[in-house]
């Protein structure tokens, strides 16, 4: 019998997993050796695949996805092809050839990308995939197949990955987070959101992102889809594999001003790809500020003529040829204002969800120039995290721009001017109040319609 073994990593060092991935070959070659050392002879072609940690998304109109997938050559020969199946309840639905770009040799192993096509209909299934020839010979592997989940959906969600960075001026060794953040929102600018969150009262101190932000106890703490904590210079390994993870949904955002630019009405629309019976997740509400600067304003610098770390990205090299104390740095993505960021807005999603069917809120920012260190309000954005509430990681997220109030205005509904008023009001529990309450509240029209609405003071 072959035990397996798995290597903890305890949360706060998983940003050492893609470190750890790099010698997991190496691991398994050692324990190749000892499991399959007596079934290896002359000519013997054995190659294993490892299993598949992630679900794959196969969309109704395309014939096929790739899914990433390590295989391993435990054989006597190098390898240059390979044959599998894959079947689905017992019966094998395809099969194919795999040529690797260069032959496999003994104990090596490497990622290969198959083919998954869909299920003939909207659904969450099983697949398994067997490796059935090795160079035009059998299979000589112990292990020859493995199970994955396979989602076959509509559209395939458009996941967006979140950065959270907690930084301040007065940190000499903060500058590696804000280069390192500027480089994922340089490479990825479609796909990666960043927040900037300043701490210790410094000039850009987001007080809504206090509570949170003590989690946190070193500056500079970067963290991706709060799952994965960050190294030190550069990221693309980290963002790509937690990007080929997926979602379950796709969410997007809208935003507008009231007509006097005092108020900012948010609606985001969450669109699952499956059927599900529970939906343990919650909203949380960020505005952030691009091109923020002042000349009085000093970056602490350490990274200042540090040549040996020169070449690494474009946005460290700045810093190096910066001097120590940095005045004039333009901040992006600075958090501003939140709402739900530490403990995550509830009651949004209606259940059951049904699969392709949008659902949507609205929520208020108010009272803007109470936070007076706006620069621009022409460069604020929106953006929202939909948290899974049991993990505490951000599933997916959205950004937008705030459009201007104009005739055809989606301002707040209490203060549209139509004919339409409101009849009743009720918490989320179901409680009738006479005026609105903090919290999510349940709003009747007199023209039959119902909406949910954030009250935030």
């Amino acid at each position: 019998m072959i035990k397996t073994y798995y290597l903890y990593i305890p949360s706060k060092h998983r940003s050492l997993h893609i470190m750890i991935k790099r010698i997991y070959i190496q691991l398994l070659t050692i324990i190749a050796l000892v499991c399959y050392a007596g079934s290896l002879s002359a000519e013997n072609y054995s190659l294993s695949p490892s299993t598949i940690d992630r679900k794959v998304y196969v969309s109704l109109s395309e014939t096929s996805a790739k899914c990433p997938m390590l295989v391993t050559n435990y054989g006597t020969s190098s390898i240059q092809s390979f044959e599998y199946s894959l079947s689905f309840e017992g019966k094998i639905i395809q099969t194919k050839a795999y040529t690797f770009p260069k032959p496999l040799g003994i104990m090596e192993g490497v990622t290969v990308e198959i083919d998954v096509p869909p299920h003939h209909e909207i659904s969450k299934t099983t697949l398994e995939l067997a490796i059935t020839k090795v160079n035009g010979q059998p299979n000589s592997a112990s292990i020859k197949s493995i199970t994955f989940p396979r989602q076959t959906v509509k559209k395939v969600p458009h996941r967006r990955i979140v950065v959270e960075e907690y930084t301040r001026m007065s940190c000499q060794y903060c500058p590696r987070g804000l280069a390192l953040m500027e480089n994922l929102l340089n490479t990825y600018p479609n796909d990666v959101i960043g927040i900037v969150v300043h701490t210790s009262r410094d000039a850009l101190h987001c007080q809504d992102y206090a509570s949170k932000a003590r989690d946190y106890s070193s500056r500079p703490t970067l963290v991706m889809n709060r799952n994965l904590f960050l190294p030190y210079h550069k990221a693309n390994a980290e963002f790509e594999e937690e990007k080929a993870k997926g979602a379950d949904m796709d969410i997007e955002i809208s935003a507008k001003w009231d007509t006097e630019k005092e108020n900012i009405t948010v609606i985001p629309r969450v669109t699952f790809c499956l059927d599900r019976e529970d939906a343990p997740y919650g909203f949380a509400y960020v505005l952030i500020e691009d091109g923020m600067s002042h000349p009085s304003w000093a970056q602490a610098n350490a990274y200042s003529g540090r040549t040996v770390d020169s070449g690494i990205t474009k946005e460290l090299d700045f810093f190096i040829n910066s001097p120590y104390e940095l005045r004039g740095y333009v901040n992006n993505s600075v958090a501003i204002a939140a709402e739900g960021v530490t403990y995550p807005l509830k009651g949004y999603i209606q259940t059951p969800v049904i699969a392709n069917q949008t659902q949507s809120h609205e929520y208020v920012f108010r009272n803007i120039s109470r936070k007076t260190i706006i620069q621009d309000k022409a460069k604020l954005s929106v953006c929202v995290l939909l948290i899974n509430l049991q993990t505490g990681q951000i599933e997916n997220a959205a950004k937008c721009s705030i459009d201007d109030a104009t005739a055809t205005s989606i301002a707040p509904l209490s203060l549209k001017q139509t004919n339409t008023i409101e009849v009743a009001r009720y918490t989320i529990d179901g409680c009738r109040i006479l005026t609105p309450q903090k919290g999510v509240n349940i709003v009747k029209y007199s023209d039959g319609s119902v909406r949910k609405e954030v009250v935030t003071e």
